[in-house]
This record gives C-alpha cells, sequence and structure tokens, in this order.
C-alpha cells in the first residue's frame, strides 16, 4: 500500500474566507518542543506553499536547532488545487493590480485581487492563527517569491503595520510598469522597526537590477524604521535563489546579520 508522506511536527486545516470566496489550505509546521503553554512564538507566513512548504518548514528546522534564529511558527497558505489552477490563483492573490495584455497571445490569468487577499491575511487569517496557537501578533514575518515577493512588497508599501520582518527573493517588481518602484516614492515607509532582507539572482536579468533600484530609492528616503538589506546573489536562478536566499533571509531578520544568533 502506498502512502503519503508525512512532514514531522506540521498539520493542515482548511479556512474558508468570506470575503475571497475561496477555501485556501493552511499548512502549518511547529518547532520542535513547541508548548501551548508558552510563547508566545513569532510566526513566518510563506505564500505559494502549495510548492515551497517542505523546503521552507526544514530549513527553519535547522536554522532553529543551530540557534540562529528563534523557535518559530511557519504558516504555509496553499490551496489544495491541481497545477494550473495553483497558478491561476496565485496571480490572482499575489498581483496588486489587472494588466491587461499581460502576456500576449498567452494563456491569461486573473489578477489584481491583492488587497483583498492581504484583508484575508489580516482579519481571518491571523485571528485563527492566533486562536489555534500560542502565535505572536506583534511578531510576524512574511516570505514570499517572485509573485509572492511583488505581493510582499506591495505589503511594505501599502500596509506597513502587518508585518515586522519580510523575506523577499526575486520579487515581480517588472510587474504593471515597475508599480512597485514608482510607489516607493509616494508611500510613507514606516516608523516603528521593520527589517527586511530582499535578494535576487545574478542569473535573472532584469530581476536584480529592480532590487537594486528598489533599494536605493529607499536609501533615497532618508531615515525611517525601514532596515533593508537588498543582495544579488552571484551564480543563482530565479529558482535557485530558494536555498541560499531565504537561509541567508531568516538569519538576517531574525539576527541582525548572518551567523548572529537573535
Amino acid at each position: 500500500m502506498v502512502r503519503a508522506v508525512e512532514l514531522a511536527n506540521t498539520e493542515q486545516f482548511p479556512l474558508a474566507s468570506r470575503d475571497i470566496g475561496q477555501e485556501f489550505q493552511i499548512k502549518v509546521a511547529l518547532p520542535r518542543g513547541y508548548d501551548p503553554g508558552s510563547g508566545p512564538y513569532p510566526v513566518l507566513y510563506a505564500t505559494d506553499a502549495e510548492t515551497n512548504f517542505g523546503g521552507v518548514a526544514y530549513i527553519v528546522q535547522r536554522l532553529i536547532k543551530d540557534e540562529l534564529i528563534p523557535p518559530l511558527i511557519v504558516v504555509g497558505i496553499a490551496y489544495g488545487t491541481d497545477y494550473d489552477t495553483f497558478y491561476d490563483l496565485r496571480s490572482r492573490d499575489l498581483t496588486p493590480t489587472t494588466v491587461p495584455n499581460l502576456r500576449p497571445g498567452g494563456r491569461s490569468s486573473p489578477m489584481g485581487g491583492a488587497d483583498a487577499f492581504t484583508r484575508f491575511l489580516r482579519e481571518e487569517l491571523f485571528p485563527e492563527i492566533e486562536r489555534r496557537y500560542r502565535a505572536s501578533s506583534d511578531d510576524r514575518a512574511l516570505y514570499g517569491h517572485s509573485y509572492g515577493g511583488l505581493f510582499a512588497s506591495y505589503v511594505l508599501l501599502d500596509h506597513p503595520g502587518l508585518f515586522r520582518r519580510y523575506i523577499v527573493l526575486s520579487p515581480s517588481l517588472w510587474y504593471d510598469d515597475e508599480l512597485i518602484l514608482r510607489r516607493v516614492g509616494e508611500r510613507a515607509l514606516p516608523p516603528d522597526p521593520v527589517v527586511v532582507y530582499m535578494a535576487a539572482g545574478a542569473l535573472e536579468g532584469r530581476i536584480d537590477d529592480e532590487v537594486a533600484a528598489f533599494a536605493e530609492r529607499i536609501d533615497g528616503r532618508g531615515p525611517s524604521g525601514l532596515r533593508l538589506r537588498a543582495v544579488v546573489l552571484d551564480d543563482e536562478t530565479h529558482r535557485t535563489v530558494f536555498g541560499r536566499g531565504f537561509t541567508d533571509g531568516l538569519r538576517y531578520v531574525y539576527g541582525g546579520q548572518e551567523g548572529t544568533p537573535p
């Protein structure tokens, strides 16, 4: 009899969003030794958990064991659908605007639902996680890659109090004629401490240039509560950036700098 692989210290539950009209599959990885009577624990929320949850949970577990980051809860947001539907739904939820003819002649996906998805996080997912687990309401982090990185950048600028920490990999800052880069000069930067790690691979092409441009525009705004590290990782592509980028990002946003325990 063939059985599905199960990940230790993980669980999953459905959560229907009234606002979006979508049932999400919420994947949770608890730190070893998790004690519901202690805490509260910092929480890392990860988009695209359909594809990345196992890798995210494993790297977090390894860094906790080496005492490079504190024990934390990982919450992955998935849909429980087939691969093509997943990509349509992530396009809908992670993009801030609708762009007609984004891929002329190609397959079109829904777009522009980032504001509704943010409300889902704030009004539905956060309260449910904090009801079920000893989860901090004051120390939330967001991880996103590609469109997930676009979404994280959008949240940072348009909803600055929602998360304290961000790990942003290969963000699609090209989207809608570099909408996010233009918004850097239009939005107020967070006055409270927020730490951001942003990375792209040197083999990605224009994305690494846009990450550098984002950092330059943030620096040009002057003092704020935002601490940003933006790097280009040698020899990494849009897909291989995950291992190094996510590991270094965790160590930076939770430890202050790579290799320094929090």
